[in-house]
């Protein structure tokens, strides 16, 4: 278990994971008072901020014992803008496939299939955030410590 946190991918990936938990909870939670679209919204920059959080002091830690390190609020604002652009093909790749149902004529599957097309593009998402994570909002780690994968 330890060899595979050594991996900043499994750590971003983990926090992702965590991400999406407060994107859904901050989401149902919100909903209650505001439209869904606007309870959408607000988890977004929610879960993003929380995820630049974790990716800060869990993920890329080594970028935090450079001596020059980036403020905290324009790595914020860097993190939050890639969110956004890599929201771009995770929210494109979700509506291709809610235009296309599945084939598969279960009703179980059918009534799945929105929470299941967003698997696709969450993970379109994930790898272009981690792109930008690692060679431009975190980009003062020493990466030759870390193995690749």
């Amino acid at each position: 278990m330890n060899l595979l946190l050594k991996h900043t991918f499994i750590r971003f990936a983990i926090v992702g994971g965590v991400g999406f938990l407060v994107d859904l909870t901050s989401m149902l939670l919100l909903s209650i008072w505001l439209p869904h679209l606007f309870a959408r919204g607000i988890a977004f920059w929610i879960a993003a901020s929380s995820n630049w959080w974790w990716n800060r002091h869990i993920t890329f830690i080594d970028a935090q014992k450079i001596k020059h390190k980036k403020a905290a609020v324009l790595q914020w604002m860097q993190f939050l803008g890639s969110s956004v652009v890599a929201f771009i093909p995770n929210w494109g790749c979700y509506l291709f496939l809610l235009a296309h149902p599945p084939a598969i004529p279960s009703p179980t599957f059918i009534l799945l299939w929105p929470y299941l097309a967003m698997v696709p593009g969450v993970l379109a998402g994930m790898m272009l955030n981690y792109i930008f994570s690692r060679f431009w909002i975190f980009s003062s780690i020493n990466q030759s410590k870390e193995k690749p994968i």
